[in-house]
This record gives C-alpha cells, sequence and structure tokens, in this order.
C-alpha cells in the first residue's frame, strides 16, 4: 500500500511552513520539505514506506543529489544525541534559546524544530533579512535572551558575513555555542573567531545522518583545536582503505529510488560509506575526526553542495533544446572568499559564432540560471574559442 507525499516547499524558514511541518507531522504524514526553486526530475506524490517521516534531498552522498528519507524517531534521536552531548558540558536543555537562521530544507535548519520540541525549550526563526541587518538582529536578540543559553547554527558564508561587521560580531559573542558545518572553515576564519573569543562547535553530518554526527566542544575551539570534534553518542566512524569516512548509527536514512523502490544507505553490517575523505587522531586519549574534502569532483559552496555532473546536464538539455550555437562547455569551480567556492563555465562556441550571437546566447544561459539554488548559479562565464580566452567577468546580460 503507498501512502501520500505532502510536498511542502519553503523559500527559507518561514513560519508558516514551521506551522506545516509539525501540523503534518502530529497527522503521521510523510512529508517532502523543497526548495521552492529547486525543479524534480521525477515527481513522487506517494511512497511505500509509513509516516510520520521527512524527505530531502541530499547533498552528502557521492556523485549526485539522492532524495533522503527519515522516519521521526531518527530526528528524535538525532535531537535527542544532540542533547546529551550538551547536558556533558553542564547545559541545561530546557533553559536553551535556539535561533534557526537556515532553511528548512536543509537538515541544520529543520532539526531545530525537533530538538526545541525534544529538548522542551523555545526556538525563533530569523530571517535572511534579519539576519543581514546586524545591528537590528543584536537588539533583537538580547532582548528574547532573557538569561537563556542562546544556541545556534551557521554555515561558514553566514559567518564571514557576520564577521566582516562590527554588530555582526557582537551578536557572535553573545552565543554559548554555535554549531558551524556544511563546510570547513578557514585557518584566517577561526583565528579571527579565537580573537574574538566566538564559541563556535565546528561538526560534521549530513543529510542521511539526521545531521551532524560529531561535534568540536567551544573550549577545544578557542584552545586552537583544528578538526570538527568527538564523535557523539550512538555513533561509530571509521576511515576506510581508500580514505573515506564511513558512519555507523541508527539514525541514517533510506535513499528513495522511486515510489516503490527504496534502499539503504547503509551495507549489510551498518556501516555508510561517504563521499568524504577524513582521518581519525587521537587527542588526549580521544578520538577527533578531521574532515579532509570531497572525493568526486562535487565541491562545497555556501555549506551546500554542488554537483557539476547535475549541472551539466541541466545544461546540455537546455543548450539542445534552444539551439545554442556551443560545441562543448566544462563546470569548474572559482574560489570565492564569502562562499568557498563558486561555479565557473568555461563555453566554447562554434567556428564563425559573431559576437552577437554569443552575446544573445550568453543572456540567454544567464536568464536560464537565475532560477536556480543560489549555490549553482554560474558566478562567471568565461568563452573560450580559437585558443584564445575571453573572459566575461561580471558580464553586463541585458534585461
Amino acid at each position: 500500500m503507498k501512502n501520500k507525499i505532502h510536498t511542502i516547499e519553503v523559500e527559507n524558514n518561514e513560519p508558516q511552513s514551521v506551522e506545516k511541518i509539525i501540523r503534518k507531522i502530529k497527522e503521521n504524514k510523510i512529508i517532502y520539505v523543497k526548495n521552492k526553486f529547486y525543479e524534480d526530475k521525477d515527481v513522487l506524490d506517494s511512497i511505500t514506506e509509513n509516516g510520520p517521516a521527512i524527505i530531502l534531498n541530499s547533498s552528502g552522498s557521492s556523485g549526485k543529489p539522492r532524495r533522503c528519507f527519515h522516519h521521526l524517531d531518527n530526528l528524535k534521536l538525532s535531537a535527542a544525541t544532540s542533547g546529551q552531548w550538551l547536558i556533558e558540558q553542564g547545559f541545561e536543555l530546557q533553559n536553551c534559546l535556539i535561533l534557526n537562521t537556515l532553511p528548512l530544507n536543509h537538515i541544520s535548519g529543520l532539526m531545530p524544530i525537533f530538538r526545541s520540541q525534544t529538548w522542551g525549550c523555545d526556538c525563533i526563526n530569523i530571517s535572511p533579512n534579519l539576519i543581514k541587518n546586524t545591528r537590528e538582529l543584536l537588539l533583537f536578540t538580547i532582548k528574547s535572551q532573557n538569561k537563556k543559553n542562546l544556541i545556534t547554527s551557521l554555515v561558514p558564508t553566514q559567518l564571514q558575513r557576520l564577521l566582516a561587521q562590527k554588530d555582526g560580531i557582537s551578536w557572535l559573542q553573545i552565543f554559548d555555542l554555535i554549531w558551524v558545518g556544511g563546510a570547513s572553515i578557514s585557518d584566517e576564519t577561526a583565528e579571527q573567531c579565537i580573537k574574538e573569543k566566538i564559541k563556535l562547535a565546528p561538526c560534521y553530518g549530513s543529510t542521511e545522518t539526521a545531521a551532524m554526527v560529531t561535534s568540536l566542544k567551544p573550549k577545544e575551539f578557542l584552545m586552537g583545536f583544528k578538526n570538527v570534534g568527538e564523535i557523539l553518542p550512538y555513533t561509530k566512524i571509521r576511515i576506510n582503505e581508500q580514505g573515506l569516512i564511513e558512519i555507523k548509527s541508527a539514525r541514517i536514512g533510506i535513499e528513495i529510488i522511486d515510489s516503490s523502490k527504496t534502499k539503504n544507505f547503509k551495507n549489510k553490517n551498518g556501516w555508510w560509506c561517504t563521499g568524504d575523505l577524513g582521518e581519525i587522531n587521537q587527542i588526549n586519549n580521544s578520538l577527533y575526526l578531521n574532515f579532509l574534502g570531497r572525493s568526486d569532483n562535487a565541491f562545497n559552496s555556501g555549506g551546500e553542495i554542488v554537483f557539476p555532473k547535475v549541472i551539466e546536464s541541466r545544461l546540455n538539455d537546455f543548450i539542445m533544446k534552444e539551439n545554442i550555437p556551443i560545441n562543448k562547455f566544462n563546470i569548474s569551480k572559482l574560489s570565492n572568499k564569502l562562499w568557498g567556492n563558486k561555479i565557473e563555465v568555461i563555453v566554447e562556441f562554434r567556428e564563425l559564432t559573431n559576437n552577437k550571437n554569443i552575446e544573445i546566447s550568453l543572456n540567454l544561459l544567464k536568464q536560464f540560471s537565475q532560477s536556480w539554488p543560489k549555490h549553482e548559479k554560474p558566478e562567471k562565464w568565461t568563452v573560450k574559442n580559437k585558443n584564445t580566452i575571453t573572459e566575461k567577468i561580471n558580464y553586463k546580460f541585458k534585461k
């Protein structure tokens, strides 16, 4: 018997979407939380699994994004595990206040809902507009704090934007703990946070594991530890012969192949092999995970994973459909201080294509990519023809 999938399209962490998610969970429904700008090639409206459950698009698997299915028990266990870790550091869970700055279609933006319910504490969503207005953000948070332990999660892009402003730094300093995941923070960013005594807790996890499976204690971060922390309770981590991180945990989800077929991410022995490289180091009789990067050609952009093959397929379909005179193109990463990496597209037009047609073609491609998620939008288009390269940096596209 198949059960209906209830799709909730979100832009960020808007209250009305939170209310919908909570309501559907209470009704034991299966919810697919998706970015409203994300286009599904195969739309799912039902599945053989039972609810209550959450479906998210994963960026943690190797090669391509996947649909990840979590029963509610996985999310509750994840919340309980992070709560236990906080208790061991002296936090009183009911005295915590969670500020959520991340979108609900991201596992780290969804988990605050379940953490607040499991811990018995309050959670306030911070809109993108508010986090950009650091003075207003600071005053709002001070007013809301009421002597509670402040906790939040950020991606490195948000962290760097806040560190660039005085009020942003002041806002970061009032938190008792700030989980930072999605990408490795730079040494420069870490040094600034240590200097400003900002209590970061770098962590590692994925959609498949229902958020983090390791976390560094803020006091260890301030001491200069450069890793993503100790392994959280009820989880095992090992490094295989290829240097890949493997995880064993009761809260690993399952992959949705289609409406009638699912697949365990875990093997028969209960281990899930990620697409990430890592190493485990012993420090003071404790084991810490060091995240080394991706093993495939995917890369991180603003806390999200970009899969070049997905972008290539999308562009190929559009080029054929619009008959754009391009011979070939390549997707590469472009170093960016704020985002970590952005996308560069290097295109080679057919011979005898004149400048006017090149400009028209680039405008079509720009317009096509406007509806893509922010981390997938090309930062730069480079035209390569006749053994010469013309860089289109900050190209002024016609509206």
